[in-house]
């Protein structure tokens, strides 16, 4: 009696899990398709913009070295947004939440082995999100970093501020996110927002161009632009990617959870009608050795 007692609470128990999963599920899918098309239609845009900005720092290469030099000599007719601080920036954009599947376990994986690459060495930390602030903490790792959290969803444009102080801070900024591919499959990336290679390419190449241009009216205004403008975009770009892929990787987690949960509550029913139909026997017996006593 006691072990059916505890089958019966065990199959109460994964019904309510069943309920949960498909409740995340349901959530995840109505918030996946609302961004979908913005995401997958910006994207190339933006890749293609992106494309502009390393064209600027390498066929006019020597130009924005000599504009370089003169940021780091503290040149007053500098733009003051202009003037960095020559560092790397490494942003490894994770969640608040939990249950978002594999996908931040693998761009956690890709942030953390590019941090011990001997070039990001000296490179400084920004974690976003409390889910990757508790993994890094919980690691090996004892490097310094810095902590900001933003919604997972919801983001306004007073926390792109925020950040966009930060970055602009730096040389170069480099951003780890999860990149949606289909419904299957989430890969996770870190891609450069500051013009070093095109946005979101996976594959990292030096780009040696002889195109000539003619920057109007200065290279110094056009960069200026550049660097506060479309950074920022790109950025954006990389909160609604990661926002797109964690609601996929969700679906597939919950999905996975809604068949192991099918499998155990087949067990648990087996289970259950094995100890009925022994009882039923035990009952029968009963019955057959009575009747043999009485005659």
């Amino acid at each position: 009696m006691p072990q059916r007692k505890i089958i019966a609470e065990n199959l109460e128990a994964l019904n309510s899990l069943k309920d949960l999963a498909e409740s995340y599920e349901e959530i995840a899918v109505i918030r996946m398709q609302k961004i979908k098309d913005s995401v997958l239609k910006t994207r190339d845009f933006l890749q293609d913009l992106s494309d502009v900005f390393v064209d600027l720092k390498s066929s006019y290469d020597r130009e924005v070295k000599d504009l370089l030099a003169r940021r780091k000599t503290g040149d007053k007719t500098i733009l003051p947004l202009l003037q960095k601080n020559g560092k790397t920036l490494m942003v490894y954009l994770s969640s608040n939440g939990r249950l978002y599947g594999s996908v931040t376990q693998k761009t956690y994986k890709l942030f953390v082995d590019d941090l011990k690459k001997e070039d990001n060495k000296d490179s400084e930390i920004l974690i976003i999100g409390s889910a990757g602030k508790e993994m890094f903490e919980n690691s090996s790792a004892s490097r310094p970093f810095t902590y900001f959290e933003i919604p997972d969803v919801g983001v306004d444009l007073a926390h792109i501020k925020q950040l966009m102080q930060k970055f602009l801070q730096y040389e170069r900024v480099h951003v780890y996110y999860g990149k949606f591919d289909n419904v299957v499959n989430q890969t996770p990336i870190g891609t450069s927002i500051t013009g070093e290679n095109i946005f979101e390419s996976e594959v990292v190449e030096t780009i040696n161009r002889e195109d000539k241009f003619i920057f109007e009216p200065v290279l110094e205004k056009i960069f200026y632009f550049f660097e506060t403008q479309i950074i920022a975009n790109l950025f954006s770009q990389t909160l609604l990617e990661n926002q797109l892929a964690r609601h996929a990787s969700r679906v597939n987690a919950m999905e996975e959870a809604l068949i192991h949960i099918e499998e155990e509550s087949k067990k648990l029913i087996k289970a259950k009608n094995t100890i009925k139909h022994q009882m039923q026997n035990r009952k029968q017996l009963e019955t057959i050795s009575g009747l043999v006593l009485w005659s």
